[in-house]
């Protein structure tokens, strides 16, 4: 079933003149007591409208894998908690983790953030959205060490097919988006 609906959307997409999108491109390094993330994907919109996308923080688990919540508070025009709760699998376990992050929105360009409360050790990183000829180059660096009870190794491989799978769903999303005539620049926060 999921094959025949990809392959729908591949036709449907074909057919519309868009363009196939590039896979990501992800990297994750041992860095210290940590790991370093980097990962890019093409998506078929706008700057403004990507950062729409991913600035609906309640509706990121609708498309995001492994995401089973998020929530968050605006704290300031550009500034906003978000508490959000994932899920990864590790052979034949689930892991939850849990992080409160303070984000730094800059509007249509880039959101940074920092763990303030979770399972890392640390977590910080950035967003960020730069236009290109046929959409939005999206970038995503992020810094995490982890608790000492956690191997690097096995971290490093769990972020390396985890990163890879959202990144191909954020794709997936904007691609949706677009052929549904659903893409939308977010408003100015207030």
């Amino acid at each position: 079933m999921v094959r025949c609906g990809l392959l729908l959307l591949w036709l449907v997409s074909r057919s519309a003149g868009a363009t196939v999108m590039p896979a990501p491109v992800v990297s994750v390094t041992l860095a210290g007591s940590g790991v370093e993330v980097s990962s890019a994907v093409v998506l078929p919109m706008k700057p403004c409208e990507a950062y729409a996308m991913l600035t609906d923080y309640d509706g990121l688990p609708k498309f995001i894998p492994g995401l089973l919540e998020s929530h968050y508070q605006r704290i300031a025009p550009h500034r906003v908690r978000v508490h959000q709760v994932g899920e990864v699998q590790v052979f034949i376990f689930h892991m939850r983790m849990k992080s409160l992050l303070d984000m730094e929105e800059v509007p249509n360009r880039r959101i940074r953030f920092r763990q303030i409360k979770g399972d890392f050790e640390s977590y910080r990183g950035e967003w960020e959205f730069s236009a290109i000829a046929n959409g939005t180059r999206l970038a995503y660096k992020a810094a995490l060490s982890f608790k000492p009870y956690v191997p690097l190794q096995l971290a490093k491989s769990i972020l390396q097919h985890d990163v890879k799978r959202k990144f191909v769903a954020i794709a997936k999303e904007a691609l949706a988006r677009k052929l549904r005539g659903a893409l939308r620049c977010a408003a100015e926060k207030p």
